[in-house]
C-alpha cells in the first residue's frame, strides 16, 4: 500500500476490529466469570436443599429420591461415610467448597475428592448427610460450564463491527486526505504551469497553513521567473541597438571576405538575441485563447516545410478545434518541426484524438539521442555533442521555448527513442479545453 490514504484506512480498520475482538473477547470473560459465580451460588443452595432433603427421608428411601435430584452437570452419589479418599489438588474446586461450607454451615465438612471411574479422574466434593452416609457430589467438568454464544453469532457481530468500521474509516481518511490530494494537484498543475490557479486557503489549521504556505511559494516562484524573464527580456532588446550600429559600420569593411564573415557572426548574434527574447515571451501567453484547427495547422506547417525544400509530411486528423493561443501552439510545433527536420533530414507529424487529450507527434529519421539525455534537451542552450552540434546551427532555445508554450497550455511534451531510428517529440494537450 503506497497511498497514504491506504494505509491510514488499513491502521483504522485493523486497529478497530483488534480492538473489538479483544473486548468482546474480555467482555465474554466477564460476563463468564459472573454466571460462573451465579452457577457456584446456585449449586451450594442447591446441595443444601437436597442434604435438607435426604434428611428427611428414610435412610432406605434416600437413593431411590436421589436419582431425580441430579443436575446434569453434576450427579448425587450416597456413600458410606468414610469410603472416599480426599482430593490432594484441591485448587480447581477452592471457590465452590467456599460456596458450599458457606450454605451448609461449620457443622457440616466440605471436602473436595477424587475418585476413578472408567479410567478418568472426576473431581468432586463430600460432605456427611447424617453419621452413617456422606453425599458426593461428581462434576463432569473441573470448571462450571458456560456456554459462549454460538460461531454464527460471533462472526456476525465481529462483521457488524467491520462494516462500520470501514465506512467510518473511509469517511474519515477520505475527509483527512482530501487537502492532500488537492495539494498534490495543484503541486502538479504548478509543474506544469506556474499560472495555475491558488488552492483554496481553507479547512483545519494545518490545512489552510500549508495552503497559505503553498501559495506564498507559488507567488514567490512567478516573482523571481518574472524578474529572471524581464532582465533577459531587457538585456536582449538592449543588445540590438549595439549590433545595429556593427552592422552598419561593417558595411565600410574592406576586404569583402573579412566583412562577409563579420556579416555572419552579427546575424548569429542576432537570431541568439532574437531567440533570448522569444524564450523570455514564451513563458507566459499574452494573447487570446480562440479555436484552432490543428489539422489546418499541421497541413500549413507542412506546406510551409515543402516551400522551403523540407520534407513534411502529415497523418492522421483531430475531431475538434482546440481552444488555445493560436500563434503560440503554432510556434511550439514549428520549432518541433524545424528540430526534425534539422536533425533528422525529414519530419512526420501526426495527429491523434486520446480518451482526455489530443496528442500531436512529431516524428525524425535522425541519430536520436542517448536515454539519459532525453529529460535534458528541454534544459535551455543544452547540446546532445553526439547527435547535435552547432554546425547545425540554432541557439539551443527551440526545445525550451516550445515546452514553454505547450505547458502554458496545460500540456507537456515528451522526448522518446524511436524503434527504427529518429526521435519523436510527444505533445499533449488536455481536452478540458477544447472548444465546443
Amino acid at each position: 500500500m503506497k497511498s497514504l490514504a491506504a494505509r491510514v484506512f488499513a491502521i483504522l480498520l485493523i486497529a478497530t476490529v483488534a480492538i473489538q475482538v479483544a473486548s468482546f473477547g474480555g467482555m465474554l470473560k466477564f460476563i463468564g466469570r459472573d454466571v460462573h459465580r451465579d452457577m457456584y451460588e446456585f449449586m451450594a443452595a442447591d446441595l443444601d436443599f437436597v442434604r435438607n432433603f435426604l434428611l428427611s427421608q428414610p435412610v432406605w428411601e434416600r437413593d431411590a429420591s436421589l436419582a431425580g435430584l441430579n443436575r446434569g452437570y453434576y450427579r448425587l452419589v450416597l456413600q458410606p461415610a468414610g469410603t472416599v479418599n480426599p482430593s490432594h489438588d484441591n485448587s480447581k474446586l477452592r471457590e465452590t467448597v467456599a460456596l458450599v461450607q458457606s450454605k451448609l454451615g461449620p457443622g457440616v465438612p466440605v471436602r473436595p475428592i477424587a475418585i476413578e471411574e472408567g479410567g478418568k479422574h472426576v473431581p468432586g466434593l463430600e460432605f456427611p448427610v447424617d453419621g452413617a452416609q456422606t453425599l458426593l457430589v461428581l462434576f463432569a467438568d473441573k470448571e462450571m460450564p458456560f456456554a459462549p454464544p454460538p460461531i454464527r453469532v460471533i462472526l456476525a457481530y465481529l462483521l457488524a463491527v467491520a462494516l462500520a468500521t470501514v465506512l467510518a474509516a473511509w469517511f474519515a481518511v477520505r475527509l483527512a486526505t482530501q487537502p492532500l490530494s488537492r495539494m498534490a494537484a495543484a503541486a502538479r498543475a504548478l509543474g506544469a504551469n506556474l499560472n495555475a490557479p491558488q488552492i483554496p486557503e481553507a479547512g483545519p489549521t494545518e490545512v489552510a497553513g500549508a495552503a497559505r504556505a503553498f501559495n506564498a511559494m507559488q507567488r514567490a516562484i512567478q516573482k523571481h521567473l518574472d524578474e529572471r524573464t524581464q532582465i533577459l527580456a531587457s538585456i536582449s532588446h538592449d543588445l540590438k541597438t549595439p549590433l545595429t550600429r556593427l552592422r552598419l559600420r561593417v558595411a565600410n569593411v574592406t576586404p569583402v571576405e573579412s566583412r562577409a564573415r563579420l556579416e555572419a557572426d552579427i546575424d548569429a548574434m542576432s537570431a541568439l538575441i532574437q531567440e533570448g527574447l522569444d524564450y523570455a515571451a514564451s513563458e507566459k501567453l499574452r494573447e487570446q485563447r480562440a479555436p484552432l484547427d490543428l489539422n489546418r495547422l499541421v497541413e500549413d506547417i507542412a506546406e510551409r516545410g515543402g516551400d522551403t525544400g523540407h520534407r513534411v509530411e502529415t497523418s492522421g486528423r483531430v475531431d475538434k478545434p482546440y481552444e488555445c493561443a493560436p500563434r503560440a501552439l503554432e510556434r511550439a510545433i514549428q520549432n518541433l518541426v524545424d528540430n526534425a527536420v534539422k536533425y533528422g533530414g525529414r519530419a512526420h507529424i501526426r495527429l491523434q484524438n486520446g480518451a482526455d487529450h489530443v496528442e500531436i507527434r512529431v516524428e525524425d529519421d535522425g541519430p536520436g539521442m542517448p536515454e539519459e539525455l532525453l529529460h535534458k534537451a528541454f534544459d535551455p542552450f543544452f547540446r546532445a555533442e553526439h547527435s547535435r552540434s552547432r554546425e547545425t546551427g540554432g541557439t539551443g532555445l527551440g526545445l525550451s521555448i516550445a515546452r514553454n508554450l505547450v505547458r502554458a497550455h496545460g500540456g507537456d511534451i515528451h522526448l522518446e527513442n524511436r524503434a527504427a531510428g529518429g526521435l519523436t517529440a510527444r505533445v499533449v494537450l488536455p481536452l478540458d479545453v477544447v472548444a465546443g
